[in-house]
């Protein structure tokens, strides 16, 4: 291992040449002409998280698994929640595919309560990608009715997408050039992801609601022509109830259904497999 670091540190710009690449200061230059410099006016708002997490373990040929989902309020309230649990052969993408129905099911449910946002913890586009099933889509876009009066966000910590500086050379994702701007508290106007199909538009924002933090990720369907002082309103309102600059209802959601491998051992053991030889540990912690 010495050798290995007395080597990062001698090639150290080499290595990161392969990122930034000739053209970096160029696409930070167009990052800065998308950023908006804005300090947030917390303003009061009814914000719910939504979020969901599956777990399993398997015996010898069979799989024990569990998955939940909760709506909770950044006033801790919980206002939902959904699970399954069984045992049968099932795959991890299966059981994600699960997960995020229950996240569309239980914000149907939360949006009679008529909140000014729902948060749905992770990327739209990534969940549309891999659930490829059409009536996860019509469910998604069930959502989005003419009367609607709460926002649906998905906000995600971190990002792959290269959407925007793509045909400019990026190597690295939209998130990493503008986290590569400062510090400072904005946002990017919006840009349309046209990654998936036009019979759901999908816009991306990248915020940071707190000075010396990392963005976040925000998307929101069917408003591609959302205006600057409607996203200045958005980040004022998210700010209302964040957490070291993430909405606080995502934080109590995620801390709500995460599903331990505690969990599972403790199910199994209600289910009499605490002493059947396990193939492996569960899959997801």
């Amino acid at each position: 291992m010495p050798d290995l670091y007395l080597d990062a540190i001698k090639n150290k710009e080499k290595k990161l040449s392969s990122i930034h690449g000739d053209e970096f200061d160029d696409l930070l230059k167009i990052a800065s002409t998308k950023w908006v410099e804005y300090e947030p006016v917390k303003k009061p708002s009814f914000s719910v998280g939504v979020d969901s997490s599956w777990n399993k373990k398997s015996f010898q040929g069979i799989d024990l698994f569990v998955i939940d989902s909760v709506a909770v309020s950044s006033h801790n309230q919980v206002l939902g929640s959904k699970w399954d649990y069984g045992i049968s052969n099932i795959t991890g993408d299966s059981l994600s595919a699960k997960a995020m129905k229950m996240e569309i099911d239980l914000t149907k449910c939360v949006l009679d309560q008529k909140p000014d946002y729902v948060c749905v913890d992770g990327s739209i586009i990534s969940n549309l990608i891999h659930n490829k099933n059409v009536s996860y889509r019509e469910n998604v876009q069930s959502l989005f009715g003419n009367d609607q009066k709460s926002d649906v966000l998905f906000i995600s910590k971190n990002s792959t997408s290269k959407n925007q500086f793509k045909e400019f050379g990026s190597r690295a994702a939209d998130i990493y050039y503008y986290n590569k701007l400062g510090y400072k508290t904005g946002f990017s106007l919006a840009n349309k992801n046209n990654f998936i199909s036009d019979t759901l538009a999908v816009v991306e924002i990248y915020a940071r609601l707190t000075a010396y933090v990392p963005l976040i990720k925000i998307e929101i369907i069917n408003r591609t022509h959302i205006t600057k002082p409607e996203i200045q309103n958005l980040v004022d309102g998210l700010c209302y109830h964040s957490i070291k600059g993430y909405p606080y209802c995502l934080k109590l959601a995620h801390q709500s259904c995460k599903i331990t491998n505690n969990d599972v051992k403790r199910l199994a053991s209600l289910y009499g497999f605490k002493n059947e030889f396990g193939s492996r540990d569960s899959l997801n912690e």
